[in-house]
This record gives C-alpha cells, structure tokens and sequence, in this order.
C-alpha cells in the first residue's frame, strides 16, 4: 500500500499526538535550525564572556533550544548560506523571501537586539527586535519588504546583538530564508515595522491598539460597577451548568491533559508545543510536492479513513479499524515504524523510503 507524501505526513502528526510519543522535528531542512543535536553546532558562536548552550527548559520545535547568555554588546554569529531567494522580477511568483524565528525571554527588558545579515562579513541587511516580553515570542521578517538594508544573496551569516545590558534568550524553529505569502506577516510590539502597507482586517491590530479614543473618558461609578456584576452573574447563570463530574468523566480529562505532557520545574512550565497550522506556510517551499493541508490533524484522520484504516463515529470521535486480524498487526506495525521515525527526528522522505522498502519485501 503506498501513501502520498502529504498523508505520511498527516499521519505523522497523528502518532505525535497519540500518548507516550515525544516531540519531534515534522520537517528538517538545512534552512531550518531546530538545535535538536547534543552539542552547539560549530558554525553558531559568540563573544567570549558569553555562553551559548542546548537547553530543553523552552522549546518551540522538537525538544530543544538554543540558550544564549550574553553580556552588554555582545553578538551571536550564525555562518552559514542563507539560501536567500530575490524577488521574482516579472511579478509572476509574489512570494518573498523570509527570516523566521522564535524568540524565548524569561525576563522582560526594555531593549532590542538586532538581528543582522552578512555577506562576506559586510552587514547587507537588519532589523530589530523588541525583549520587553517573557515567554515565546515568533517573527517573520520579509527581506526586502521589511528590513532595513539592501539583502543579496550569497548572504552567509546572521549576526544577534545584544543590547547595552546582560540578558539571556532562547532561541528556536529559526529558518534562515524560506519563500512565504507575504501578504500574511503581522506587525506586534516586537517587530512594528513588518507589513506596513496593509490594510487587511486582522493584520492592522497593532496600528489598531495605538488608536486613542475620540470621546473623553469618565471614571466608572460605583452603581456602574455594580451593574456590571450583575451582567456578570447572568451571564454566568446563563452558560453554566450545575452537574457533577464524574470519576469516569475526570479520568477522561485527566488523559487529554496528559497529551500535552506539561511539566513544572523552578517555576518553568515545559510541554508539547501547541501547533498552528498557519504556521507550516513557512514550509511550503521546503517541503516537495507541498499540500497546505498535510501537517493538520484533521487531513490525518480522513487520509486514515480512505485508506479504511479508521471510522468516525459522529459525536463518539474516530477509531483505528481493521478488516482482519492481520491488516491490524500491519497496521499496529506501521504505528510503531511512524513512532520510531518520529522519536529519531527523522523526515518524511525517511518514511517514504522505509515503507516502499517493507513493500518490496513483501513482493518478493
């Protein structure tokens, strides 16, 4: 039986998400830094009295991350091709080529690094990025559209500065250049600037949030606040039903949350990233024979069903299936295979070439 890449990818996700699997790389590209390796890749370096290091205390891809504690000025060098890509000059293809990164901070600072691109050690292009938050932070920085500078290709290097103070900061799911819509990026506090000229709906909130109010304002009165409450209160009485959870019921829940395998350690809390889908648009051009549905749990389960391998049950869920009791040894096999390869953060094309192995051997 063959599936299409995008099916092996889709189940992929399934067996991700299914219990006492573990988080790994859906995609590897040699644009995408994940830092899933032991050690800090030679070509990543930094300034001496800084300290770069592989942390699985955060982590947005996979189950690591890279830590770097710098001191005041200090800079982060990435040296590697960048694999930018120009923008094509007869407008066919609208796609631009993007930086995208995500960016961990434990504690909040009012400053920016910068984030710079180099060829030849000449500085063609930046922007900067804005530490006044904690927790995870993402960001994608159209080249020619957003940055300051003029990008070239053949760029080789990607260089962080630190800002005139010490700090530490993670980084993750950091893609040198890949050719995304670019009518999607949105502007934040962390990167203002991105996305400018559009006018869009959701994409105008951060010019939006700076509007001030065109009426003048007036405290709140007590009989106000009063009234509120009591919206409150029926609003509550009106969404809330009274019941008692049952240990069956408890169980249940108890299993979903242990899905996401949140763990607590020195006030940290760690777990299964939560994927958005609209996220793997920065792999559309990474990934061969790319379907924008391919990494979404629900194609998984309808590629399962055609394949007649599940059924779902409307308002009971979806259940693994089987004609006899030997497809479902296969089947219980492939879910080991998909299990083992995922765990090995190991690519769909790995999964590919395992599976029309095991065929052939069958045929003969």
């Amino acid at each position: 039986m063959q599936f299409s890449k995008w099916k092996i990818g889709a189940v992929a996700l399934v067996c991700m998400l299914l219990p006492g699997s573990v988080h790994a790389q859906i995609v590897k590209n040699e644009r995408l830094l994940s830092f899933e390796e032991k050690q800090v890749p030679a070509f990543v370096t930094t300034a001496a009295g800084s300290q770069l290091g592989i942390s699985d205390e955060h982590y947005r891809d996979g189950d690591h991350s890279l830590s770097w504690t710098f001191e005041p000025g200090a800079a982060l060098s990435i040296k590697k091709d960048l694999k930018f890509e120009k923008k094509d000059p007869t407008g066919k293809d609208t796609y631009l080529s993007a930086f995208i990164v995500w960016v961990y901070n434990e504690q909040a600072q009012d400053k920016q690094i910068r984030f710079e691109f180099l060829k030849d050690g000449k500085v063609c292009t930046s922007f900067p990025f804005g530490i006044n938050f904690t927790g995870w932070r993402g960001a994608w920085v159209c080249y020619e559209r957003d940055m300051q500078g003029t990008p070239e290709e053949g760029m080789d290097e990607i260089r962080i500065v630190a800002p005139d103070v010490k700090g530490k900061l993670f980084f993750d799911h950091l893609i040198t250049a890949s050719k995304v819509d670019a009518r999607q990026q949105t502007a934040d506090l962390q990167v203002p600037f991105v996305n400018a000229g559009t006018t869009n709906h959701w994409l105008v909130l951060y010019k939006h949030s700076l509007l001030k109010p065109d009426i003048e304002l007036t405290p709140v009165s007590d009989k106000q606040r009063q009234e509120m409450k009591l919206l409150e209160k029926r609003f509550r009485d009106m969404i809330y039903t009274k019941g008692k959870v049952t240990e069956k019921e408890a169980e249940t829940i108890r299993k979903k949350y242990d899905l996401y395998q949140i763990t607590y350690k020195d006030g940290q809390v760690s777990g299964v990233p939560v994927f958005m889908v609209r996220a793997s648009e920065a792999y559309e051009r990474m990934i061969p024979d790319w379907d924008k549905d391919m990494l979404t749990v629900k194609k998984a389960y309808d590629a399962l069903e055609e394949e007649g391998f599940a059924i779902t049950i409307h308002g009971k869920g979806t259940y693994i299936t089987a004609a006899n009791t030997e497809l479902l040894l296969e089947e219980q096999k492939k879910e080991t295979l998909f299990r083992a390869v995922i765990a090995s953060g190991r690519i769909v094309e790995d999964v590919l070439a395992i599976l029309k192995a095991q065929d052939q051997k069958k045929e003969q």
